[in-house]
């Protein structure tokens, strides 16, 4: 988890990317925020802990800029694992924020801040600090005078298609393979930042075959070379076919006899490289193992009998 949150962390880090989640969220995917106007803001404040003043760090934030003085600051927390009182979080994260303009000679300047939820789960957290109160049984006269504080929540496996449809940077790739399995809606879409993509895929999927790409990537962009979707994806089905063969092969010698002549290596290496080209790894696995399995797949995918 804690490596998925880091990597999650340098996609977000690009102006770019941040730009574009807070204008898909917050603003419809208009264009408010622009990754040129941005500053990165500090992530840590503190507070009194029980030993002593303590930091807490969000995960990503920067200044909206403009003619050289802040106009916003905006925050985004990706989270493996919601906790019940976020609300708090986000309160505290505001507050240091906040306490920091105190002294300050500028006007002072909005505080906003999102939360992703990159688990396939919905939550059922407390939406906002009166909820929390609420459900910790606060008085309810007295929460009439809270201040509340709301959470902006989002889950990134489950975006409908008009709202993914309105990212352009990176992130773009992201949502749509968490939610669809493919990167066919962006096929012409150029990739800006690569490696961060790749190492993020991998990721957030385990399949290796993301990070396989990225010195291609890298190669291309020090040869002054773009990369536009398409082609990624002709290189992943191409790593996902020699892995498959390859993988089938080797599995095929050894099990070959106990499968069967119906099985042969050649016809479990085909159903081995279409399924890994696919990203069907779980399958891939399952079609070694269970021979019912093996020949549901066989028939789905059209591999004929030797």
């Amino acid at each position: 988890m804690a490596q998925k949150d880091i990597l999650e962390k340098i996609l977000m880090a690009h102006g770019d990317v941040f730009a574009d989640c807070v204008n898909v969220f917050l603003y419809g995917g208009q264009p408010k925020l622009r990754g040129g106007d941005l500053c990165p803001a500090p992530t840590e404040s503190f507070y009194q802990g029980k030993a002593g003043k303590r930091s807490q760090f969000c995960d990503r934030s920067f200044f909206q800029m403009e003619g050289g003085r802040v106009k916003a600051q905006y925050f985004i927390e990706n989270e493996t694992r919601l906790k019940r009182r976020q609300a708090l979080r986000k309160a505290s994260y505001q507050g240091g924020s906040y306490r920091e303009q105190l002294e300050l000679k500028q006007p002072v300047y909005p505080v906003i801040g999102i939360i992703l939820n990159w688990t396939g789960r919905r939550s059922r957290i407390p939406s906002s600090l009166r909820r929390l109160l609420a459900s910790e049984g606060a008085d309810m006269e007295a929460l009439r005078f809270v201040d509340d504080v709301t959470l902006k929540l989002y889950h990134m496996r489950n975006l409908s298609k008009e709202v993914r449809d309105r990212f352009t940077s990176d992130m773009g790739f992201v949502v749509d393979y968490l939610n669809t399995g493919s990167f066919e809606g962006r096929g012409q879409q150029r990739i800006v930042h690569g490696e961060a993509l790749c190492e993020m895929m991998e990721a957030l999927t385990g399949d290796a075959r993301f990070t396989d790409m990225i010195g291609n990537l890298l190669e291309k962009q020090e040869e002054g070379e773009g990369i536009v979707m398409c082609e990624y994806i002709d290189m992943l089905e191409a790593k996902g076919e020699a892995r498959g063969k390859e993988i089938g092969k080797e599995i095929g010698k050894e099990i070959g006899k106990e499968i069967g002549k119906e099985i042969g290596e050649g016809r479990l290496a085909s159903l081995l490289s279409k399924l890994y080209a696919l990203g069907r790894d779980e399958d891939a696995k399952l079609a070694v193992n269970d021979r019912a399995a093996r020949g549901r797949l066989y028939e789905e995918l059209g591999i004929a009998g030797g």
